[in-house]
């Protein structure tokens, strides 16, 4: 069959080949693209539980290592996106360790959406953790002679913290360029040792506007007492910026009414355990994927709003939103329409 092509497409097969090698290099970027909106199977065990006609979307994105051949398609192509690698990938952390950490985030985000949900129903709901372990410093990070990896932190300025949710929440009650005291415990030659370090916050390097010290980190045996059985089946997506629309669905599946009224409603924001809705990564993106997934509404962070804003349509609204209680009140208000 090679032998009937004329000579023309013949060099450009070859040239093509030729070049498979050098395409498939690695180089020093990450990319970022729209990934596919989900709506994961929630199981309740034997708790009643109600199904709903609408749609409530949790939008996601594919984060990689760019080769020669994907960075130049993101040059062209608007839905993608670039980030130098060390902006990414911490120092000390590999890229089998990253993907671990961000599986252990969506997860550590099911159970604070469990949590928000089933306490907005009317549930009393506890949790536990034992600190926040360091497991990778950013290069530029005003804490990376300061902290290690290892290091569990404890505390804010004396405020105790149990677990990254209550860090990132306590953390933003400062401003970027605040001076802060971390408490943390360090093993050194097998002792613990309680110490203290001071820094000042960083803006971060998503999110303009948020503060950040510049590290990588995840709860030790953080722990959630349910009343019953919740379980949902993310796989193997990960990161903790579908933890609003985690929240909606099983807030959702748990009372007779449904709040979509058959509309198809997609969105995307961290959760914290009192509700508060964080900013995230890739908003143009996850829009872009909603907007494929044929959403009239879509809830995005306060944080993220001004670069959302520009891709509503007539067809589509994009609202900001605070809290879950927000997120709740805007549902209700268009679905009813």
């Amino acid at each position: 069959m090679f032998s009937r092509l004329s000579n023309t497409r013949k060099l450009l097969i070859i040239f093509f080949i030729a070049l498979m090698p050098i395409g498939l290099i690695t180089t020093d970027y990450y990319f970022m693209s729209p990934g596919p909106p989900y709506q994961w199977e929630i199981d309740y065990g034997n708790n009643e539980n109600y199904e709903f006609e609408g749609n409530l979307y949790q939008l996601t994105v594919r984060r990689d290592e760019a080769n020669v051949f994907v960075y130049l398609w993101s040059l062209v192509n608007p839905s993608y996106d670039l980030y130098p690698k060390e902006l990414i990938l911490p120092d000390g952390v590999t890229p089998q360790e990253l993907s671990e950490i961000s599986i252990q985030n969506m997860r550590t985000s099911g159970n604070v959406a469990i949590a928000v949900a089933l306490k907005n129903i009317g549930y009393e709901i506890e949790t536990k953790g034992e600190g926040v372990a360091v497991v990778g410093l950013l290069d530029d990070s005003p804490v990376k002679n300061k902290l290690k990896k290892g290091d569990l932190l404890n505390s804010i300025n004396n405020v105790q913290i149990f677990s990254a949710t209550e860090f990132i929440s306590t953390l933003r009650t400062y401003s970027i360029g605040e001076t802060v005291s971390i408490g943390l415990i360090r093993v050194v030659d097998g002792v613990s040792e309680q110490l203290f370090i001071e820094t000042t916050l960083i803006e971060h390097v998503e999110y303009k506007g948020e503060p950040m010290v510049g590290f990588l980190a995840t709860t030790v045996n953080e722990r959630f007492d349910f009343p019953f059985e919740v379980d949902i089946k993310t796989g193997n997506v990960g990161g903790p910026s579908a933890g609003l629309m985690m929240a909606l669905n099983v807030y959702n599946n748990l009372i007779p009414q449904d709040i979509t009224n058959s509309m198809v409603v997609a969105g995307t924001g961290t959760i914290e355990i009192d509700g508060s809705v964080g900013p995230v990564g890739g908003i143009k993106q996850k829009i872009i994927a909603a907007k494929r997934a044929g959403a009239e509404l879509i809830l995005v962070p306060v944080a993220n709003f001004e670069e959302a804003k520009p891709f509503e349509t007539d067809d589509t609204a994009i609202i900001a939103v605070e809290s879950f209680d927000d997120a709740l009140s805007v549902i209700l208000q268009y679905s009813s329409r």
